[in-house]
């Protein structure tokens, strides 16, 4: 367990060193320049599992060396060191995140290897937490199918892209695409088969479209969704032709795909913004082939 020391004063240095034997693998420095460079030199999984940090430190001390720590978006639990009679030193520190503190007294080297444990156990309990809150978040956000977003994040994300594209006065442009055949497929080839279509249709969008920026979603049973902030409609036509094109060659039986594409107006509501795909994706079923594109340019329905 590696243990970052930033501390100047050797024989505090040499006191730290003593109480922390194996599993501890200590690394000293003297000063928050030298601990930030340090830390700026690692790679983020191997930054160490906790730091003892001195409040009493050249150049700069120790409070201000955390808060620069946090600036950086470190995630390392931090230990703040204090001088007898520095207590509130160490209640500062504790308001701004510390994990806990330590005062140099008589039983001070007794003291840092549960400290530390302590600190670095609660740190992984609230890690754990934070990630089974991720996981459970992507369980209510994703279609368990197609790995996409489900259609209740996507009016949840299509409202926050819409208030971000008006106070911005920004782009924004929304794709629909509807699987033209899928029930006869379906009904030819069985359920099973239909899975793995629309199982393949996610793939294919979630591979056209930028990662992290665009939102993929399923919005019915054979309906799909790209959300495209800061896109015009030309970027917008050229990822529907992407996905239409994966779509074809993929061979998957008859079935196709239509598209309907539609860029917001800063005038319209979200209702007008998706009617205008989706109006746009009616008016591409209806097309000889199904395989045109149709977009709703400057949308402005009242």
């Amino acid at each position: 367990m590696k243990i970052l020391i930033i501390e100047d004063n050797p024989d505090h240095a040499a006191l730290a060193r003593l109480a922390l034997d194996p599993p501890f693998e200590v690394c000293l420095l003297e000063s928050g320049k030298d601990a930030l460079l340090y830390l700026e030199g690692l790679a983020r999984d191997a930054c160490p599992a906790a730091i003892l940090l001195d409040y009493s430190l050249p150049g700069m001390d120790g409070l201000t060396v955390f808060g620069r720590i946090l600036e950086r978006g470190y995630d390392i639990p931090v230990i703040m060191v204090t001088g007898q009679g520095d207590e509130r030193i160490a209640v500062e520190a504790m308001k701004k995140g510390a994990y806990d503190y330590v005062v140099k007294s008589g039983n001070y080297r007794a003291l840092l290897p549960s400290v530390i444990f302590k600190a670095v156990k609660q740190h992984e309990m609230e890690r754990e937490k934070a990630r089974l809150a991720l996981d459970l978040e992507r369980l209510v956000i994703t279609d368990d199918l197609t790995g996409l977003f489900n259609r209740r994040y996507f009016y949840r994300k299509i409202e926050e892209e819409l208030v971000r594209a008006k106070r911005q006065n920004g782009k924004l442009t929304l794709i629909l695409f509807d699987l033209d055949h899928f029930k006869k497929y379906n009904d030819t080839f069985g359920h099973l088969e239909g899975d793995r279509a629309l199982k393949e249709v996610g793939k294919i969008i979630l591979f056209s479209i930028r990662e992290k920026v665009d939102s993929g979603c399923r919005y019915g049973g054979d309906e799909f969704a790209v959300i495209l902030p800061s896109a015009d409609i030309k970027h917008a036509s050229d990822v529907a032709g992407r996905i239409q094109r994966s779509v074809r060659e993929k061979k998957m039986g008859n079935i196709d795909i239509s598209t309907g594409i539609a860029e917001y107006d800063s005038e319209s509501s979200m209702e007008d913004f998706i009617k205008a795909a989706d109006d746009a994706l009616y008016e591409a079923k209806k097309l000889k082939g199904r395989w045109e594109l149709v977009s709703n340019v400057g949308v402005n329905i009242k």
